[in-house]
């Protein structure tokens, strides 16, 4: 290899990860589930459905109103083919728990304690949620949430369980 070409790859080596944006693929990786941390948890699983990635934590404050929005979108869509998995970005499971008493969900919840997944993803903003295809395509990425980022999502949601797998 030249030293041209070995101080190329170096450089490239030194940038970390692209952010995930809309035509990028959904990261392949597992984690550990929130309620059964011995059980692990593959993103990979939900291929086929139209699935929303959300990362969330219990500090912060537009989780909110995200986690009843986002657990009212997949109980409204879940019988089509759409799915919400929310990776808590707490240190501590605690701090999960306590938030989920007062905001519980019925939708998957996965830990990334270790930051695994939000380095995939390249997370910025919290929260950060990735509207993925049934081919595993990311569309959509919303950071942030708001009123109006919930009624566009159920918009996009519908659009993408009209599509033809």
């Amino acid at each position: 290899m030249s030293l041209r070409l070995l101080a190329l790859a170096a450089c490239l080596a030194a940038f970390p990860a692209a952010a995930v944006e809309p035509g990028g693929a959904m990261p392949s990786i597992s984690m550990p589930r929130l309620e059964k941390p011995a059980e692990r948890f593959a993103l990979a699983s939900l291929k086929g459905k139209v699935v929303y990635v959300d990362f969330w934590a219990s500090w912060c404050v537009p989780c909110r109103i995200s986690m009843p929005a986002l657990d009212a979108l997949q109980k409204k869509h879940e019988q089509a083919g759409f799915a919400v998995v929310g990776i808590n970005k707490d240190a501590t499971t605690g701090d999960a728990e306590r938030f989920l008493k007062r905001v519980p969900v019925g939708f998957t919840l996965v830990a990334d304690a270790s930051d695994e997944a939000a380095r995939a993803f390249d997370v910025k903003t919290m929260p950060s949620g990735y509207l993925v295809d049934r081919k595993g395509v990311v569309r959509h990425v919303h950071r942030g949430f708001t009123k109006e980022t919930a009624a566009a999502l159920d918009a996009e949601v519908g659009k993408l369980l009209a599509e033809k797998p």
